[in-house]
């Protein structure tokens, strides 16, 4: 029985502790190739390209055991020090991989706090039986030391990408057009048609008024992100109708009026005549392409049409007289319209800081980087603009990362008042 006792109790020899490293490497390289293959849907492409950076890893694993041992007293065997840090692999994978796709910025944060108490408990109490006493010196050392190391891993995006999203460019099918003059002549009455079903009810209280702007027909994705954006913040804030969008949409030039800075004009003075202009809020979504001076790219077909800068749609939301507005804009610099367009009734959220550029605008894509992280993912379950706002950001950030892509840093500014009646409008949650 004693002899069965010693055999049981026999640690187990390096070439074992091997083979433990070996299986859980094995096992955490899966688990990592499996996230990223399904990060990279619907059409994952392999990379060979990403494979050399599992050595950084490796070599971060090798370091943190190392520093283990020489600040443990007495120091453990490396063997059983290595196999306890490759047992910690999931929680900064899972913390950094899944989370942010899942979690909005404070459960995320209380993540992170748990996930440094789960990791110090883990290595003072792994390191106890190695030693004869608590470690929790080099508990904590290590933490600081994985800490260090995620956020150097981040700054120099050494992330081991083995899938990658395909993107393929559709050539654009563009309608053609017979008499562009006459197309444009019959805008106004277009406007005005949609403007016809537009009715504000007999309530009292405050109601949501939408006008969306999908600026370039060349890809289809600017008009589909604005029909989603149509829908989910009907859905959000009861527009029950009251609201159309300008499209521009090679595939279509008849079924919607046509996107330009003149009829955005027309539009909004249009809605405003329909509006309680002190009460009511307006919705105005925009989705294009964008530039640095900034401005809004505005294109279709072959119509004489011109972008629409900051100072442009300031003056057509002033001119209009609606004193709340929520503005989104999915485009590349779009945080440099926010200084021409803040004060406290409005809100104004972009995709992009004023100097980057956004994602997705390819032509065999549904939605922007922005439209599926904000309306489609976040939008729908949030408590508040700000919430969603939060939620796609990180989303976004997340993706940027992943793809090694400069990050476009979404931006926005709330407005207090208009925030504050939002909270209280029919719709809002």
């Amino acid at each position: 029985m004693s002899s069965d006792l010693a055999t049981k109790r026999r640690p187990l020899s390096a070439a074992r502790w091997a083979v433990v490293v070996i299986f859980l490497a094995v096992l955490w390289v899966s688990l990592w190739i499996a996230i990223d293959w399904w990060y990279a849907q619907p059409e994952p492409q392999f990379d060979l390209g990403g494979v050399p950076l599992f050595a950084w890893y490796a070599l971060s694993i090798l370091a943190l055991a190392a520093l283990l041992t020489r600040l443990s007293t007495p120091r453990p065997p490396f063997g059983p020090v290595l196999a306890l840090c490759m047992g910690l692999v999931p929680v900064p994978l899972l913390l950094a991989a899944v989370a942010p796709a899942f979690l909005d910025r404070y459960w995320l944060l209380g993540a992170t706090a748990a996930a440094v108490i789960g990791t110090t408990t883990y290595l003072a109490r792994g390191l106890r039986p190695m030693t004869g006493k608590s470690q929790l010196a080099a508990a904590v050392a290590g933490v600081l030391f994985i800490a260090g190391f995620v956020w150097l891993s981040d700054v120099l995006d050494a992330i081991p990408d083995v899938w990658v999203a395909r993107e393929t460019e559709e050539p654009a099918t563009a309608e053609g057009l017979a008499d562009a003059e006459t197309l444009l002549f019959e805008q106004a009455g277009r406007i005005d048609r949609a403007l016809a079903a537009v009715h504000r009810d007999a309530s009292p209280r405050a109601q949501a008024f939408f006008l969306g702007f999908a600026g370039v027909g060349a890809e289809k994705v600017f008009a589909q992100e604005i029909a989603l954006a149509s829908q989910v913040l009907a859905q959000r804030y009861a527009v029950d109708g009251r609201g159309f969008s300008l499209i521009n949409d090679q595939r279509d030039l008849h079924s919607a009026p046509i996107a330009s800075g003149a009829a955005l004009k027309y539009a909004l003075r249009g809605l405003a005549a329909r509006m309680n202009v002190e009460q009511d809020v307006l919705l105005l979504s925009i989705s294009s392409h964008g530039a640095q001076d900034p401005a809004i790219a505005v294109a279709n077909s072959d119509l004489p049409l011109n972008d629409l800068g900051d100072g442009e749609l300031a003056d057509a939301l002033n001119d209009s007289g609606i004193k709340w507005r929520v503005v989104i804009i999915s485009a590349c610099y779009a945080g440099g319209f926010i200084d021409a367009l803040k004060n406290p009734q409005t809100i104004v959220i972009t995709a992009a800081a004023a100097d980057r550029t956004s994602f997705g605008c390819s032509n065999d894509r549904d939605l922007t980087y922005f439209g599926e992280a904000f309306y489609r993912d976040a939008l729908p379950g949030a408590r508040t603009l700000r919430e969603a706002f939060e939620k796609a950001k990180a989303a976004i950030a997340l993706r940027e990362r992943r793809e090694h892509v400069d990050a476009s840093k979404p931006q926005a500014y709330f407005g207090a008042e208009l925030e504050t009646k939002l909270a209280s409008m029919r719709g809002a949650p």
